[in-house]
């Protein structure tokens, strides 16, 4: 099964060969100002199962790790719409609400918990005070 998510015009997608490894919902302070949102959620693929098309811009950031948080965006609508890390250069997470056609983004892990707005309710799946090498709450 092929799932695809693009951007707010269309003119950014990526097609992706089946269902994500993971989904996860992260709290951290970049997240939030990526989305604009109380959290970010992307799904999670090796890159060898996905096809990007279209033209993409970067920005390059330090994740928490002090490793390379590189976003690809739209450069016509902004959208983010995907992004790999250093620490994990054989993968790449989507954003979720990209996606018009995945039938199950719930998440399957909560990283920075230690950020969450207060106002938000724990899911009841594997979460952790930081990223996933970190101390689990949950």
């Amino acid at each position: 099964m092929q799932y695809t998510a693009s951007c707010g015009c269309g003119g950014l997608k990526a097609s992706c060969d089946g269902a994500p490894d993971s989904i996860v919902q992260c709290h951290c302070s970049d997240c939030k100002k990526r989305t604009g949102s109380a959290f970010g959620i992307g799904a999670y693929y090796p890159a060898s199962r996905v096809v990007i098309m279209g033209l993409s811009q970067r920005f390059v950031r330090k994740a928490a790790s002090g490793a390379d948080f590189i976003q690809y965006f739209c450069p016509n609508c902004a959208t983010t719409l995907y992004w790999t890390t250093a620490r994990h250069p054989d993968g790449l997470g989507i954003a979720v609400g990209a996606f018009a056609d995945l039938p199950d983004t719930r998440p399957t892990r909560a990283v920075f918990d230690q950020d969450r707005c207060n106002w938000l309710t724990a899911l009841g799946i594997p979460t952790f005070t930081r990223g996933r090498d970190s101390e689990q709450v949950m």
